[in-house]
């Protein structure tokens, strides 16, 4: 299976928000409500200094990620990134495959830069 991981655009977002909805709805995970409304959801991943990914197989979004700073102005250059698997694709190696593309991306390329203040390719 080849897995293409890209920064997310706005047309992902009905894929992101149905993940996002199937997450929530249980209440047993992330502090969201069951009930969240599209528009959190959407200022969630793509809000101000956010940077979100997708994971696609054949043009279908399996789960995603994002990275925001941890702290406003001095603090940064810490980062938090935040993952979610639908459910179909869940134990298969997908949130792993996202870490690393996480880990290459941020952690080994950014060296020196703020991460979430600087625009990254």
């Amino acid at each position: 299976m080849n897995i293409n991981i890209r920064k997310a655009e706005e047309k992902d977002f009905k894929d992101i928000w149905n993940i996002f909805k199937e997450i929530i709805v249980k209440g047993d995970t992330y502090v969201f409500s069951p009930d969240s409304s599209e528009e959190i959801a959407y200022d969630y991943w793509f809000g101000n200094k956010v940077i979100s990914y997708v994971a696609e197989y054949d043009g279908k979004i399996l789960g995603m990620y994002k990275l925001i700073a941890n702290q406003p102005d001095l603090g940064s250059h810490v980062a938090n990134a935040l993952f979610m698997v639908s459910s179909d694709s869940r134990g298969k190696g997908l949130g792993r495959l996202m870490g690393e593309h996480y880990n290459q991306v941020f952690i080994m390329n950014i060296r020196g830069r703020v991460c979430c203040t600087t625009e990254i390719k």
